[in-house]
């Protein structure tokens, strides 16, 4: 398999100036560029910049992912709007890190897989399907975060860096996944057993209609209502989150959903997940079950008909029709297996070998039919 390294930057909070495309163009010729849209693609060779760097400059997401092994996104948040503390109760040492710039917090997500991908798939569309994560980071929802632990703790005990981890704080409404985690979940593989075991012990937040927060404007001091309207005037990113955060503290609510602290070991997820698994399995079967029995009751009152399409199908001599007739025969044969009638079609189909003894290919097909 050929190299494959995609890299995608998104701006977010502003479009990038003149001088900043041009700066942007000097890392690639190649470089698909717009104002709020950087993508290089490589299948040979390497990105020139510092990804982390450029996303710290430039933009506010990025997401890369490399055929042999690798996911990355980092996000860039106002420091007005988000605190490094929300996160750094889920870092983990080459996966989830935490920094800060002046301005800005870095929260940089890298899972490496070096076995490779298991189902590759190219980069291009992720990043639309993904962004809205930021906004969700931002409004303190850290489900993402336990996900991506959840995603690597099994490697970090498969390689002993940590035998038998303890589960960071669970985050509420991990039974109910959003679209962007939906689709954070199918790209990095992570089984849904896994989801729905670590969703057992996690607490259910119901949404909740929020006040008029207008009610509180006449709360804030005459300099904060200063420096809300200078901030706007100075067109600064996202006051409208700068201005709901205040006043969310005014009004005393909760700026991310509870959580409850993680006490549960890797182990005892694995059992629970294993044991949701099996009950899935057999709630799969059992539904086929049912279904099967729904046709094969459907078939009943056509039995003798079948049987005399399945003739006309074989006298067409063809490769399909043969198939078709075969399908056809397992059918009739489960049906008087669920009848209790399984020798009065053995020995009705032994005749329909004898009859066609000659014809190998057809044979070759019969062989394959189940007789319960």
């Amino acid at each position: 398999m050929s190299e494959y390294q995609y890299y995608e930057f998104q701006a977010v909070d502003r479009p990038l100036t003149v001088q900043e495309q041009s700066e942007i163009h000097k890392l690639s010729s190649r470089v698909q560029l717009t104002a709020t849209q950087a993508i290089f693609l490589y299948h040979y060779g390497s990105f020139r910049g510092e990804a982390a760097q450029v996303l710290a400059q430039y933009f506010d997401m990025m997401f890369y992912i490399a055929n042999w092994g690798s996911w990355q996104l980092i996000f860039r948040f106002p420091k007005a709007i988000v605190d490094a503390k929300w996160f750094q109760p889920y870092e983990l040492e080459g996966t989830i890190t935490v920094s800060t710039t002046s301005q800005h917090v870095i929260l940089d997500i890298h899972i490496v897989e070096e076995e490779g991908l298991r189902g590759w798939v190219e980069g291009s569309g992720w990043l639309s399907r993904l962004l809205p994560l930021r906004d969700e980071l931002i409004l303190g929802d850290l489900r993402l975060l336990y996900l991506v632990w959840l995603r690597t703790a099994p490697y970090l005990a498969e390689h002993a860096l940590d035998e038998d981890p303890i589960e960071p704080s669970i985050p509420a409404n991990l039974d109910k996944l959003s679209q962007p985690l939906q689709a954070f979940v199918e790209l990095v593989e992570l089984d849904p057993d896994w989801v729905a075991a670590a969703a057992q012990a996690s607490p259910h937040q119901p949404a909740i209609a929020e006040p008029p927060l207008e009610t509180w404007l006449s709360q804030l001091s005459a300099s904060e209502q200063r420096e809300f309207l200078l901030k706007l005037l100075r067109q600064e990113p996202r006051v409208d989150l700068q201005l709901i955060s205040r006043l969310k503290q005014l009004a005393g609510q909760a700026t991310s959903p509870p959580a409850t602290s993680g006490h549960r070991r890797l182990s005892e997820l694995a059992e629970i997940a294993e044991s949701l698994s099996h009950r899935r399995q057999q709630q799969a079967q059992n539904a086929a079950r049912k279904k099967r029995i729904q046709q094969l009751e459907a078939l009943a009152p056509k039995v003798a008909q079948t049987w005399t399409r399945v003739v006309d199908l074989i006298e067409l001599k063809q490769a399909k029709p043969y198939d078709e007739a075969t399908a056809l025969l397992q059918d009739l044969c489960d049906l008087a297996n669920h009848q209790g009638k399984l020798p009065e079609f053995t020995q009705r189909f032994e005749q329909l070998k004898s009859t066609y003894q000659s014809r190998p290919a057809l044979l070759a097909r019969f062989s394959k039919i189940k007789l319960h």
